[in-house]
């Protein structure tokens, strides 16, 4: 069934640059917008908290373009998709070539266990888990905390990390160098233009969108039944489908992160851009059998810690605990 599946997203595997060029100038009005309105109403809450939210969003579609950009697939041109690519780095925070080919990696090993290191999440087995030193676990319990992945995570990975990604040396540290100057060049216009306010609604929306990507990113794959495996049993079109969640939270959601929502078709075929996304889910709707998330089961996503080998499914550290200690018992 997985395979017909994937047959048939390929009729939506195609990119039109008349809609591609739509939503970027659209994404892109957004995000100046957005610095007009808390710029302008700078102290006045209603206007900041709208400022931000509009930022957020078109941050979060930039980076969705940005995405798409990485596997060719936004435009109908692999230049103009390079282009794009590299110049939204600016205002995703992100190296283009290096995120492309990181976030390749993420693709070619969705689901497998042995290739953790090719994922944005390290996920640890039950089995690690048990076998790992006291500090160890410590450090696995902080780096998995909400306070991490909420907060810390994403603030340390955008603003620091992503200065010089993994695997920068083997893309090449030009990279890096070229999306760090076109990042400050675009701060430092903001702030020549707007000055001091439109600076800090500026960071307040970056830092938001942060956060926000990065939930959405986590939520996306760390469901309780998702999939993970050996590298000798992983299975590509169940690891996509099974191991990538949909996020039912209607369509504002969808426009504001570009169709993210539909991750586990983005998995099975990559090169169907995001503005087609939406419609190949509603086309396959009654052959999918998805993992559907609302908000709280996205939120609930934190929960889940340790992929559990014997049962299959994502478990927390408090039932580890508590099959310990019923085997003590036995």
């Amino acid at each position: 069934m997985a395979s017909n599946l994937r047959a048939r997203t390929r009729a939506f595997a195609v990119a039109d640059n008349n809609i591609a060029t739509f939503h970027l100038l659209l994404t892109l009005a957004l995000w100046i917008g957005a610095l007009w309105i808390g710029t302008a109403g700078f102290g006045n809450p209603v206007f900041m908290a709208v400022s931000v939210v509009i930022f957020v969003a078109a941050s979060v579609r930039l980076f969705g373009v940005q995405h798409d950009n990485g596997h060719y697939a936004y435009f109908t041109t692999r230049k103009a998709n390079v282009i794009s690519g590299v110049i939204l780095g600016a205002f995703t925070a992100n190296p283009f070539h290096t995120m492309r080919y990181n976030h390749n990696r993420h693709h070619a090993h969705i689901g497998n266990l042995d290739e953790m290191d090719s994922h944005e999440v390290t996920t640890w087995t039950v089995a690690q888990w048990r076998a790992a030193s006291p500090m160890a676990r410590l450090g696995y319990r902080l780096y998995r905390s909400p306070l991490s992945i909420g907060l810390i995570g994403p603030l340390f990975i955008f603003f620091i990390r992503y200065r010089v990604p993994k695997n920068a040396r083997k893309v090449g540290l030009w990279d890096c160098a070229m999306q760090n100057a076109l990042m400050v060049t675009l701060w430092l216009s903001v702030f020549a233009i707007g000055g001091w306010r439109a600076s800090v609604v500026q960071a307040l929306g970056s830092f938001s969108a942060a956060i926000v990507g990065t939930l959405m990113v986590y939520a996306g794959h760390n469901h309780e039944e998702t999939y993970w495996r050996d590298a000798a049993n992983v299975d590509f079109e169940d690891a996509a489908l099974k191991g990538a969640s949909v996020l039912e939270l209607g369509p504002v959601f969808d426009f504001m992160s570009f169709n993210f929502a539909y991750h586990d078709l983005h998995h099975l075929n990559s090169r169907v851009p995001c503005y087609r996304l939406r419609a190949c889910h509603n086309a396959l709707r009654d052959e999918l059998e998805p993992t559907r998330l609302g908000l709280w089961e996205a939120l609930g996503s934190l929960r889940w810690k340790l992929w559990d080998e014997d049962r299959q499914r994502m478990v927390r550290f408090a039932d580890v605990r508590a099959e310990a200690g019923e085997m003590r018992h036995v």
